[in-house]
């Protein structure tokens, strides 16, 4: 049995820590630190995004500003957290050699989230590895993990929620909370959950972090050693304190851009999400700048921005970006676990088919709201679409015909001068109720032959079905709706059932774009 270091930090800021972390992590990767587990905490709270994550994106800023709620930024990668003095961190910084593994995988994160499924057993609460490295409790999410690393260290770290939050954290992070009712709140813990809530009552730190140092004992056949900081590690950590306090560290993913020079798209995966921002010259048919972001891990980190290096100033040609990324992934330089080059192709298809769209004379504004399925815009207009799809939740609230498939056109929402426009163009209109019943008339267009569809959804609703459009087999135009959607305000399965109460807007400047592009082509 070897022996470790079990670290135990006092509370620091979000500066201090991610400051710390690096320093571990680097000094571990040059051998120059022991293997350790380390405990540690936030005062004041702090909302961390992940590595390849934008602040802008994902945090609201001006409200943690105002609530003393620190913005920064992880080594690691993943989605953002809300990360109060109630939370408890754990981290495992360590020789690869240890696992026996140059490059992480899901083994290893069943591995190390394994101890802390023990530490939660001991404390009364029967949890379970979720790939692909989260811990839960029935479903619930009770330590969200994530991971980097260093020449020959690994860095592992997770969070136990002891307590939670629900409303600072909605505000906290971007979510429009000023139009979430108490029910959309407490549906966040459909999702999430926390030692208090599961034992009704909370247990005392000492006895959390005794119950996850036995777990790691126990499952690392390793004997823990409370010590401190090395003089090395504190001479590094003083040196990088500075750096981790700046904006350039938290603002390092920062997509700023005109709205008529920028195109996104997005590709949901198991292993997470990944967005493609392009900054583009239309007239060179160039890439002025590009950002790929998301909740994914990347090995080493520093990976997706030389990626973004060689793909800037690049032609706008698919198969040559193409050929770069799969070069990347083929040659070992970036590793991400359970994803594929694949999944970035797609995302950056579907950018450099919205920056196509312009040819037909539409500002970059306006094709970044349209997205295709089984083909593309041009191949689409071409067939002329007979079908128009409406979402029922651009209707009004208390309309008699909200969950219904008809429209009476009366002009109090906006799908009813939609729904004129389609009866004027003579296409096929659909008011569609729910995902299911989505799925049943992409079937019957498909059955009868129908050409094509023009429909209206919000992109993360068509982000995370985007593989269900294709499969359906019909080729079809999607525009992004306006004002809040059931995503934004936590209800996906709501409007899944065709149950959500809120109200959006279709954008009809754009519709009748569209619709007359068909027409004339």
């Amino acid at each position: 049995m070897v022996t470790w270091r079990l670290l135990d930090t006092p509370p620091m800021t979000a500066a201090q820590n991610m400051a710390l972390d690096e320093t571990l992590v680097e000094l571990k990767g040059e051998q120059k630190t022991p293997d350790t587990v380390h405990f540690l905490q936030f005062k004041p709270r702090s909302v961390l995004v992940g590595y390849h994550q934008s602040v802008q994106e994902e945090i609201r800023t001006q409200y943690c500003r105002e609530h003393n709620i620190e913005i920064n930024r992880r080594v690691t990668g993943g989605g953002a957290i809300f990360f109060d003095e109630n939370q408890l961190g754990w981290e495992v910084i360590c020789d690869k050699a240890f696992f026996n593994l140059r490059l992480p995988t899901g083994r290893l994160f069943r591995r190390l989230c394994d101890p802390v499924v023990t530490a939660l057993a001991r404390l009364g609460v029967q949890a379970d590895f979720r790939p692909r490295n989260d811990i839960e409790v029935k479903g619930r999410k009770i330590s969200g993990t994530g991971g980097t690393e260093s020449e020959e260290a690994f860095l592992f770290q997770g969070t136990m929620l002891v307590d939670f939050d629900v409303d600072t954290m909605l505000k906290a992070l971007r979510i429009p909370v000023e139009k979430l009712k108490a029910k959309e709140i407490d549906s966040v813990k459909e999702r999430v959950t926390c030692l208090n809530w599961e034992l009704g009552y909370t247990p005392t730190l000492e006895q959390i972090k005794a119950a996850i140092q036995y777990g790691f004992e126990k499952h690392l056949d390793i004997k823990l050693e409370p010590g401190g900081l090395t003089a090395a590690e504190e001479k590094l950590f003083r040196e990088k304190l500075a750096r981790f306090q700046s904006d350039d560290w938290i603002n390092r993913v920062n997509p700023t851009y005109q709205k008529r020079e920028v195109v996104q798209a997005a590709y949901k995966t198991g292993a997470g999400l990944v967005r493609f921002t392009l900054v583009v010259n239309l007239p060179q048919k160039r890439l002025k700048d590009i950002y790929i972001t998301g909740d994914f891990l990347s090995f080493p980190p520093r990976a997706l921005y030389d990626l973004e290096a060689d793909l800037r100033g690049m032609p706008l040609d698919r198969e040559q970006l193409r050929q770069k990324i799969d070069a990347h992934f083929q040659s070992g330089r970036m590793q991400i676990p359970g994803m594929t080059s694949s999944a970035f192709s797609v995302a950056l298809e579907q950018a450099l088919e919205k920056v196509a769209i312009s040819r037909h004379g539409l500002t970059l504004e306006h094709c970044n709201q349209i997205c295709v399925t089984n083909g593309s815009f041009e191949e689409v207009i071409r067939r002329k679409p007979s079908v128009l799809l409406l979402p029922y939740c651009a209707k009004l609230t208390d309309c008699d015909l909200r969950y219904a498939k008809a429209c009476r056109a009366c002009g109090d929402c906006s799908v009813g001068p939609a729904w004129a426009l389609g009866l004027r163009r003579k296409m096929k209109l659909v008011c569609v109720t729910s995902f299911e019943d989505l799925m049943a008339e992409l079937r019957k267009m498909r059955d009868r032959g129908a050409r094509a569809f023009i429909g209206c959804c919000c992109q993360p609703f068509f982000i995370k079905h985007m593989d269900d459009f294709k499969k359906a087999g019909v080729p079809g135009i999607l525009l992004d709706i306006d004002n809040t959607t059931c995503y934004d305000l936590d209800q996906a399965r709501e409007a899944y059932a065709g149950k959500f109460e809120s109200q959006t807007e279709l954008n009809l400047e754009l519709l009748n774009k569209v619709i007359d592009l068909a027409i004339k082509n």
